[in-house]
C-alpha cells in the first residue's frame, strides 16, 4: 500500500469527478484495468474501494472517475478531496476487461452507464488498445440528458481514435430514450449504430451498474454472444465494480 496525492479535480458530469494523481514509479496497468483507493475513517480501518482507471497507460498520472453517491462511504469524500490531499493506493492494478481477450469481428462495442464509462476513456485514448477492431461504437447510459451529453462532451475530447458515440436517457428525450438494454430488446440501438449484435461481427465490453450488467448478458447469451471461459473463446467481457 502507498500514498498519492491528489493533483487536480473537476467536474464532468453532474456529481461525476475526474480525480488525477501521480502514477507510482514502477506502476502499471492495462487499459480496462481498476485500482482500490482509499481513504482512513476515525478510529477504524481505511475504506477502500475499487475504481476503473480512466487514463492512457501510456500517460504519467493516474485518472479515475467517481460518482458521488449520497450516502456512500467513500466517494463522497473523494470527491470533496483539494489538491495536495492523500489516498491510499492498495496493489497493484487488477481485472479482466482487456480487449485482447475477445479477438475477432469488425466492431467493438463499450456499454457504459454512469462513470462506468472510465475504462473505455482509457481504451479509446490509446491508440493501440482498440486497434485491431475497424468500427469503435461507444453508448453512454444515465438518468438525465445533461449527464450523458456531459459524458458524452468528455469522452469525445479524450478520444485518440475514430469513434461513434451514442447516449442514451432512461428519464429524458434524448438522442436515444430508455436503458441500454431495453433500447438493445427493441433493435433500435443498433439501427441507430448502423451495426449489429452477432458473434460473427461484435465484441462487447460493458461496465456499469449490475442490473444492466445482468440484463445486456442475458440478452446477449440469446444471441450467441457469451463471455470467454474455461478456454473456449467468446465476444464479450464485463466489468462491475458496483
Amino acid at each position: 500500500m502507498q500514498t498519492v496525492k491528489l493533483t487536480s479535480r473537476r467536474e464532468v458530469a453532474p456529481a461525476v469527478y475526474e480525480l488525477l494523481f501521480p502514477r507510482p514509479e514502477g506502476w502499471t496497468f492495462e487499459a480496462g484495468q481498476f485500482a482500490r483507493i482509499g481513504l482512513a475513517a476515525d478510529g477504524d480501518e481505511p475504506v477502500f474501494r475499487a475504481y476503473s482507471i480512466a487514463g492512457s497507460p501510456k500517460a504519467e498520472g493516474l485518472r479515475f472517475l467517481v460518482k458521488s453517491v449520497e450516502g456512500g462511504a467513500l466517494s463522497p469524500r473523494l470527491c470533496a478531496l483539494n489538491p495536495g490531499d492523500e489516498v491510499l493506493l492498495d496493489g497493484e492494478a487488477q481485472g479482466n476487461l482487456l480487449p485482447a481477450r475477445i479477438p475477432g469481428g469488425d466492431t467493438v462495442w463499450m456499454l457504459a452507464t454512469g462513470s462506468g464509462l472510465a475504462p473505455f476513456i482509457a481504451m479509446t485514448g490509446d491508440e493501440g488498445t482498440l486497434g485491431a477492431w475497424k468500427k469503435h461504437i461507444l453508448v453512454i447510459g444515465a438518468r438525465t440528458r445533461e449527464e450523458v451529453d456531459r459524458l458524452a462532451a468528455y469522452a469525445e475530447s479524450e478520444a485518440r481514435i475514430p469513434l461513434t458515440i451514442l447516449t442514451a436517457a432512461s428519464r429524458e428525450a434524448g438522442e436515444l430514450t430508455g436503458r441500454i438494454p431495453a433500447l438493445i430488446e427493441s433493435g433500435a440501438l443498433e439501427a441507430k449504430a448502423g451495426a449489429a449484435f452477432t458473434p460473427e461481427s461484435a465484441r462487447l465490453l460493458l461496465c456499469g451498474n449490475p442490473d444492466f450488467i445482468r440484463e445486456t448478458r442475458a440478452l446477449m447469451k440469446a444471441r450467441g454472444i457469451v463471455s470467454p471461459r474455461l478456454g473456449k473463446p467468446g465476444q464479450l467481457l464485463v466489468e462491475s465494480l458496483w
